[in-house]
């Protein structure tokens, strides 16, 4: 089953993005900041990071495009005043794709297959 890292500061985010995920046929752990994530990407391997901007992501995704540069990121930012500049630095920064908060489940599944694929051709 591929795994999915999801980070954001909104509890009600990460488990709307853990549901929609699941039920593509992903596993998903949601790391509480950057440090974790960083720590525990290098740990899983993870096939996918999906990573708020705004909670310390920019640092986090520069790093992560450094150290790891075979794990996808999407970059997502529902900043009200800053969110296209956080993910236009975030793409420059190594972000493989980016959205705007709110967005659609359809979005989100377009968004994450242009990058990995479907998660159940992955399972096994």
């Amino acid at each position: 089953m591929p795994l999915a890292l999801v980070a954001d500061d909104d509890r009600k985010v990460c488990g709307w993005l853990r549901a929609v995920l699941e039920v593509e046929g992903y596993r998903v752990i949601e790391p509480s900041d950057g440090r974790q994530t960083l720590a525990t990407v290098q740990r899983e391997s993870p096939d996918l990071v999906i990573l708020d901007v705004y909670l310390d992501g920019l640092d986090t995704i520069r790093q992560l495009c450094l150290r790891q540069p075979l794990v996808k990121v999407l970059a997502i930012s529902g900043h009200p005043i800053q969110a296209y500049d956080l993910l236009k630095i975030a793409a420059i920064f190594g972000a493989h794709s980016t959205l705007e908060q709110p967005f659609s489940v359809d979005r989100l599944l377009l968004g994450v297959r242009a990058m990995v694929g479907p998660a159940r051709r992955h399972a096994a």
